[in-house]
């Protein structure tokens, strides 16, 4: 028997983490210990057990190799959706984000300010964002799908043991 190809759970997974991860008040929940990126990871696993046959069980290395190519999917997707709700929306984060920092403008060295507010809003930082997502969204997708895989392993029977024979 074949197992299944793990391309289409981990690009499913991938588009949960980016979709999360894009989405202005959505991506909030990725403040809490990148749950977003955590849940894409998982529901590649989750994916790929509902085409695995019976007869094959789900690895570790499954949900190793299920997370770490979801978030590589949802570093691409995520990056993708951004730039997109940032050509239709303007950089809202990094506006919310200016208008808090100019509350402290006078506590900054002379020019800092003004070349923070010049880098947030170009975009001139999108090449940063792709690459720390990547490396984020890979390790957190990663252990998203080693929870997976704990979920969703095939449960082994406890071995009944018999107890010692009185002495």
């Amino acid at each position: 028997m074949q197992q299944p190809s793990k391309l289409m759970p981990a690009l499913y997974g991938g588009i949960i983490m980016g979709v999360i991860s894009a989405v202005p008040v959505l991506n909030f929940v990725n403040c809490l210990c990148c749950a977003g990126i955590l849940f894409g990871g998982f529901m590649a696993v989750f994916f790929y057990k509902k085409d695995l046959p019976p007869a094959i069980p789900l690895t570790n290395s499954d949900g190793l190799q299920l997370g770490a190519l979801a978030g590589v999917f949802g570093a691409v997707i995520g990056s993708i959706l951004t730039a997109g709700i940032f050509a239709l929306m303007g950089n809202v984060t990094g506006q919310m984000m200016m208008d808090f920092l100019g509350q402290y403008s006078d506590q900054m060295p002379p020019g800092t300010f003004e070349q923070m507010s010049e880098g947030m809003m170009e975009g001139g930082l999108s090449v940063l964002h792709f690459i720390m997502s990547l490396v984020i969204d890979t390790i957190f997708g990663l252990l998203g799908g080693l929870i997976g895989y704990s979920v969703y392993k095939s449960k082994q029977p406890m071995p009944s043991s018999t107890p010692p024979a009185p002495l």
